[in-house]
């Protein structure tokens, strides 16, 4: 117990916005799994949190791609709308039992053939200029540390979209990505965040469940 309190003791500013960050990642999970409005708030709140963990760890696209979920949590609130407007026609009133389950869009291959060409074009992009900046500036914590930044990023980009657009998909993407950030991270020495990306991986698996039971396709 003692060296339980002596590490939290000696937590700097960083390792205490680090768990923090856990901790809001969780909840922010937890409302995906049940696709409410709320999440797209709390998406907002944990991206301006990371921002500073990101930085702080050199991870610079993952930084930047904070602002992109902020963005993305906008236009979230503007689709979860407007999947409810949708739901209530089909359903005639919005007290029809579908409005209160959770609202799927059927994946539409032409808006996933557009994603991926464009972020396979955003990683080819994005590599040369991690790499540059890394080496000029010595940031990088291990020598392939700017290709996985990249591909996480890009990844998550397409993640988010998706989770957006209400696809089924995006858990499968999720868990891909989790698996690949919890190495990276414990590689980087980010215990706590690599912990919440385990976690991610588990609550994903209760996500794709949660989704086929109670989900509902209003296209």
């Amino acid at each position: 117990m003692q060296s339980v309190l002596a590490y939290f003791a000696g937590l700097d500013i960083w390792g205490w916005l680090e768990i923090v960050a856990m901790a809001i990642g969780f909840y922010y999970v937890y409302l995906e799994i049940h696709k409410t409005r709320l999440l797209w708030y709390v998406c907002i709140a944990t991206s301006i949190l990371n921002i500073f963990v990101y930085w702080h760890y050199n991870y610079v696209s993952m930084t930047l791609l904070q602002f992109y979920y902020i963005a993305t949590a906008v236009y979230g609130l503007y689709a979860f709308s407007k999947i409810r407007r949708e739901a209530v026609t089909l359903n005639g009133e919005e007290t029809a039992p579908a409005v209160h389950k959770i609202l799927i869009r059927r994946f539409n291959w032409k808006v996933g053939g557009i994603t991926l060409a464009i972020a396979v074009a955003a990683f080819f992009i994005l590599v040369p200029l991690l790499k540059s900046y890394a080496e000029a500036h010595g940031t990088a914590l291990f020598p392939s540390q700017p290709y996985w930044d990249a591909f996480i990023t890009v990844g998550s980009m397409v993640g988010t979209f998706f989770l957006s657009k209400s696809y089924m998909c995006q858990w499968f993407i999720w868990i891909g990505l989790d698996i690949l950030t919890v190495g990276v991270f414990i590689r980087s020495g980010m215990y706590w965040m690599a912990a919440l990306y385990l976690a991610y991986i588990i609550i994903s698996c209760f996500g794709i469940r949660n989704w086929r039971r109670n989900g509902v396709y209003v296209d």
